[in-house]
């Protein structure tokens, strides 16, 4: 944290709001969000010709506060084009193009020998592994007859995995580790402050214009919007997942500032840490609780065997503490007395009903879903079904009845991440997957050091919240495990670990 530069991160911070105010304009605005749209990609294609990072950066500071993408996309004749798609294919295509460079100048062998040895990247056989089942998966998708359509839109998020080696060829150094940080750190400062502003805007309803805000943010993907309880609302984004990440990693940073009694440090990641517990917790997600449950007992048997009884109980009470201070932020949020708020609410039933709450539509239709996706699974749970699978079940979504009375829905996206996994490549590709994170996991618990630490309990809470939502087959949980496997890749190399 100390060695991250707090001026280039409010920079950041500044460039991430006038990019999001500038998607508002181009989704109220449509003709000008199509012209948006290619100022955007041409200015990111200039800069990554320039260098490479620069589109790095810019890619991965979109995936953490884009969601599924959509703050800018292209239209036309039904055909619609996301702003994260086409940084993906200007980013490839800059390093294809600069690979084709070295070739042509017989650089292309000693790099890739570089890359294969693990010089840059010791996880390379164990993605090159889980390649072979994705390509498989495509394969047997098309052998399925699942449908072309079906097949390119499952197959579209994990080509993500693609982005390995633009990162593998700029994430090689300290530096860039702390560059990387300084993205982190303002994106999820501008997530957080994003979703409490959002929040204070429909319990107060701003302007009168909730409706609009609304639209903007479920229609480019950003997230849900909720009325759970008299003037409190639900702010979901599906970003969130880096921010109970984040949580873990500043708790874990905070263990070493109590150690070494750096109180200015200390109380930046105590704040910090308030905020981001504060944003997990009105996220109302269950997926996220849970990860954030598997988090604590994986932190506290952490520190519990790096550090002393004496560290880990005053960690454990500031992460009390830190309890304390999120809900009383999301309530003063709430209820600010200007302007006026709309009205009352129960705290202490708001987070014991969404526990208890299994009626839901979306839980219930989740429930639905299980029992057809395991018999799908059975039907071959060795070679799997490939991608595009579809399956039919009943939904309880009012989205779905509204199109289907009797609720039957056929769909090949599924919230059940692992199932989904297994259903599509396969019990060995599954299997592939597992061990991949399983290795980068015990690699950075075992370095003990603190980055690498806390990247490793966020690969656990990745794989915890798959289980109920689709993380882990999205570029979301992608671009986090690679950019988990490059940095606890550096670390493990600095200290000689086997």
């Amino acid at each position: 944290m100390k060695n991250l530069s707090k001026r280039k991160t409010g920079r950041i911070i500044l460039f991430i709001f006038l990019a999001e105010l500038f998607s508002i304009f181009a989704y109220f605005l449509p003709n000008f969000g199509q012209i948006a749209f290619f100022i955007i990609a041409g200015a990111v294609l200039v800069l990554t010709l320039i260098k490479l990072e620069y589109g790095v950066w810019i890619l991965l500071a979109e995936l953490i506060i884009g969601s599924k993408g959509y703050l800018f996309y292209f239209e036309d004749s039904g055909i619609i084009i996301s702003i994260r798609i086409a940084i993906w294919l200007i980013v490839m295509a800059v390093w294809l193009g600069k690979l084709i460079n070295k070739a042509t100048h017989k650089e292309l062998n000693s790099e890739a020998s570089e890359l294969s040895s693990g010089k840059y990247f010791s996880y390379f056989y164990y993605f090159i592994i889980l390649f072979l089942f994705i390509a498989w998966s495509a394969i047997n998708g098309l052998l399925n007859h699942n449908g072309f359509n079906n097949i390119f839109f499952d197959l579209n998020g994990w080509l993500y995995f693609a982005l390995i080696f633009p990162i593998a060829e700029v994430l090689k150094e300290k530096k860039d580790i702390y560059k990387l940080g300084e993205i982190f750190l303002a994106s999820t400062i501008w997530l957080s402050f994003k979703t409490f502003f959002v929040l204070f805007f429909f319990s107060h309803n701003l302007f009168n214009s909730t409706l609009e805000l609304y639209q903007w943010i479920r229609n480019t993907g950003v997230g849900e919007i909720t009325q759970i309880q008299g003037g409190f609302y639900r702010v979901f984004f599906q970003s969130h997942i880096f921010i109970l990440i984040g949580f873990f990693i500043f708790l874990i940073f905070m263990d070493e500032s109590i150690k070494n009694k750096n109180k200015k440090n200390l109380y930046s990641l105590f704040f910090l840490s308030s905020i981001f517990l504060s944003v997990i917790l009105l996220s109302f997600s269950r997926s996220f609780w849970v990860g954030l449950t598997v988090g604590f007992l994986f932190f506290i048997f952490y520190i519990l065997f790096i550090y002393k009884w004496r560290i880990a109980i005053k960690t454990i009470t500031l992460l009390l503490m830190a309890g304390t201070m999120s809900a009383v932020l999301i309530v003063a949020v709430v209820k600010f007395p200007y302007p006026r708020p709309l009205g009352g609410f129960d705290t202490a039933s708001l987070f014991s009903d969404r526990v208890s709450q299994t009626n839901e539509s979306a839980i219930s239709s989740r429930w639905q879903l299980l029992p057809p996706l395991r018999e799908a699974i059975k039907e071959n749970f060795i070679l799997g079904k490939g991608f595009g699978a579809s399956i039919t079940y009943e939904s309880k979504d009012p989205r779905v009845l509204e199109t289907s009375a009797d609720g039957k829905y056929t769909t090949y996206a599924f919230e059940w991440g692992w199932l989904d996994i297994w259903l599509k490549l396969g019990i060995f590709g599954l299997i592939s997957y597992i061990v991949l994170m399983g290795k980068i996991i015990y690699d950075g618990l075992k370095t003990k050091e603190n980055l690498s630490s806390g990247l490793a309990i966020g690969l656990i809470i990745l794989a915890a919240v798959s289980f109920f939502s689709p993380y882990t087959n999205h570029p979301l949980g992608i671009g986090y495990l690679i950019i988990a496997g490059m940095i606890i890749n550096l670390a493990k190399s600095e200290s000689n670990l086997d």
